[in-house]
């Protein structure tokens, strides 16, 4: 819907929670290359309807619209308070696990985040076994590389995923794991992972 697809309209009608403050601030510092006070990988786990969608969804316009980003409603004051004095305009790759279902060139989640963020190399730097086999920290590195700017990773209703696809479940951990040591280790990158807090959800 408009609400959440125009930035301009998005950010109208945004509350600045001191949560989405904050997530926001480090996301952008770590994107800049800022370590200090920085997360390279953040969980969102909140009770359902508690904006973790709301977050990704800033973060995500936040970073695709850059310097541009400034003149959107509230978002110059974020960035103040973040302490930076630019927006780094970033690749995004987004994950959203009840929304993907694979197809023939995103056969697995992470061919098809490797193509968005740098296209066919992207894909190529993860190798032939990636059809089958989640990559390694080093291939998801030269990914990271081909997009040739800074990564913003953004994974929603990643339970809803591992339930409709449980031939995929172990691969998609160890992928995970591999994802978090990658980014950790990227001068430019972050990653924010939603998951519910209720059991309901869980299960």
């Amino acid at each position: 819907p408009d609400d959440y697809s125009k930035p301009e309209q998005f950010f109208s009608r945004t509350c600045f929670t001191r949560a989405l403050r904050e997530h926001a601030g480090m996301v952008l510092r770590r994107l800049k290359g800022e370590t200090t006070n920085t997360a390279p990988v953040m969980t969102l786990i909140t009770q359902f309807g508690g904006g973790k969608t709301h977050t990704l969804a800033a973060l995500y316009h936040i970073a695709r619209n850059g310097e541009k980003a400034l003149g959107l409603p509230g978002v110059a004051d974020l960035v103040s308070e973040s302490g930076i004095k630019t927006v780094p305009e970033a690749k995004v790759g987004i994950f959203v696990g009840n929304a993907w279902d694979p197809r023939e060139g995103r056969e697995t989640p992470w061919i098809d985040l490797a193509w968005q963020l740098a296209g066919e190399t992207g894909v190529k730097e993860l190798g032939a076994a990636a059809k089958t086999t989640p990559p390694g920290t080093e291939a998801l590195g030269r990914v990271f590389a081909a997009a040739n700017a800074p990564v913003l990773l953004l994974f929603d209703e990643v339970l809803n995923f591992l339930n409709r696809h449980r031939n995929l479940s172990e691969p998609f951990y160890a992928f995970l794991q591999n994802l978090t040591v990658a980014t950790t280790g990227a001068t430019r990158g972050a990653a924010v992972i939603s998951l519910p807090r209720s059991q309901v959800e869980m299960t």
